[in-house]
């Protein structure tokens, strides 16, 4: 099974630009403005100086001094004709990864423009590497591609519209300007992590044990292909043969003789978010859900995710690898952005649940009618667990929830036997919920 990398393959996004109308600018520069002070203080040199010695050639050279920032600024306005604009992407990339986009430059002319430069408008978690945008050249009647490196640094999902593309006259004394529509997406991806101590299964109850993995994968009695060896699976199920030709332990994996399934619920709410840019609770949980969603899929489980996004593919239960990129999808669309609390929408993008099903809920916010809400999961079989990310481990948090409410927020949950977890904010990043065993010692 091929497991998510630091450099996915992907397919390539073309958009082709759409031509606003032109906009001749002076100079970006000081360079600019000094190209033309010193021609133009040439040209008033020749001329004083044909006055002073009576020389006509030399009012013809001021003359054609000073015409020549006059042509130049005509060719300059043609700079661009011919000429169409797109950009590529890659459709997605991992959070804190660099990624190449290319600016794509399609000239119908049969002569080379020179000295391009282009100003992407990125969003504000796509950082140019370079600060200074990249400068290319056009050839005659081809494709020319200038690449530029953006470090994604935070996942979502974000739109790209235009760009603006400069153009120099031959002098290098004016700027021309036209603003390209070049619509993509770029799709960012919530790096998984370990993460352990939650429960993932829940057709039996193993308290805060996670179940054997061997218990989950292959326990049926038809087999169903040779895998790499886990720890916990019975050695009377090892594939000596294919054991001895890779030098790897192998087993043989039999058909499920039971289904186990994991409903990730992702808290929106708007109020429930604390922190600050890419260091806040529900990003945290975003982390937490695709980390969980790893960990599951890994033991054979069935995984959906259960948000705002009730029509995206990680709404519907599925397995295997493209089940995971899908949760991973749309982990990266979902945004706090509910104006109802968790427990207002929870059982409505929930919904029927099958009995042993674990159900893994991921908030920051301070509901207390969301334990009544999973009471009614709990009491159908399902095992609930409920990771919490504390706002008071998050920098420029405001509306602090007192210790008091959240005392009481955990007690709600263990009462209808849903088992909680706290998630904070470590410096090294790393994700590291704590079960909560006695709510009068807690913090």
């Amino acid at each position: 099974m091929k497991w998510p990398s630091s450099a996915p393959e992907r397919r390539i996004l073309r958009t082709v630009g759409t031509a606003a109308a032109p906009q001749p600018i002076g100079t970006r520069t000081d360079m600019h403005s000094y190209k033309r002070w010193v021609i133009f203080t040439a040209s008033l040199f020749l001329a004083i100086s044909a006055a002073l010695v009576n020389g006509a050639h030399l009012y013809y050279m001021s003359a054609v001094l000073l015409m020549l920032p006059v042509v130049s600024y005509l060719l300059g306005m043609t700079a661009m004709r011919g000429l169409e604009f797109s950009r590529e992407v890659p459709a997605t990339g991992w959070a804190g990864e660099t990624a190449t986009f290319h600016v794509v430059v399609r000239s119908r002319s049969p002569i080379p423009r020179l000295f391009l430069r282009a100003w992407d408008d990125l969003p504000e978690w796509l950082v140019p590497i370079d600060p200074e945008p990249p400068l290319f050249n056009a050839a005659p009647n081809a494709v020319s591609r200038a690449p530029y490196q953006v470090h994604l640094a935070k996942r979502g999902a974000y739109r790209l519209e235009s760009m603006v593309v400069t153009a120099l006259d031959p002098l290098g004394i004016f700027a021309f300007s036209r603003r390209f529509r070049a619509e993509s997406e770029v799709l960012v991806f919530p790096v998984p992590q370990p993460i352990s101590d939650i429960p993932l299964t829940g057709a039996e109850r193993y308290g805060l044990r996670d179940t054997p993995v061997a218990a989950v994968r292959g326990s049926g009695v038809d087999p169903d292909g040779v895998r790499e060896y886990v720890p916990g699976d019975p050695l009377r199920r090892m594939h000596w043969k294919s054991t001895a030709r890779t030098g790897r332990l192998n087993v043989i994996e039999f058909d499920e003789s039971r289904s186990v399934n994991v409903v990730l619920a992702l808290d929106q709410h708007a109020g429930s978010c604390c922190g600050q840019g890419a260091e806040t609770t529900f990003e945290h949980l975003v982390r937490a859900a695709a980390s969980l969603a790893q960990a599951a899929i890994r033991q054979g489980a069935s995984v959906r995710l259960a948000t705002s996004l009730t029509e995206d593919a990680s709404s519907f239960l599925g397995r295997g690898t493209d089940q995971l990129y899908a949760i991973l999808g749309g982990l990266a669309r979902v945004e706090p952005e509910d104006r109802e609390r968790m427990s207002a929408t929870l059982i409505e993008r929930v919904g029927p649940v099958a009995a042993g099903t674990s159900l893994i809920v991921l908030t920051s916010g301070l509901d207390l009618d969301l334990p009544g809400a999973l009471a009614r999961y709990a009491g159908e079989g399902s095992q609930v667990a409920v990771v919490y990310a504390d706002p008071h481990a998050f920098p420029g948090a405001r509306s602090l929830p007192s210790r008091d409410a959240q005392r009481t927020f955990m007690q709600g949950l263990i009462a209808v036997k849903a088992i909680p977890f706290t998630l904070s904010r470590t410096e090294s990043g790393e994700l590291q919920p704590e079960p909560v065993y006695d709510v009068s010692s807690w913090h």
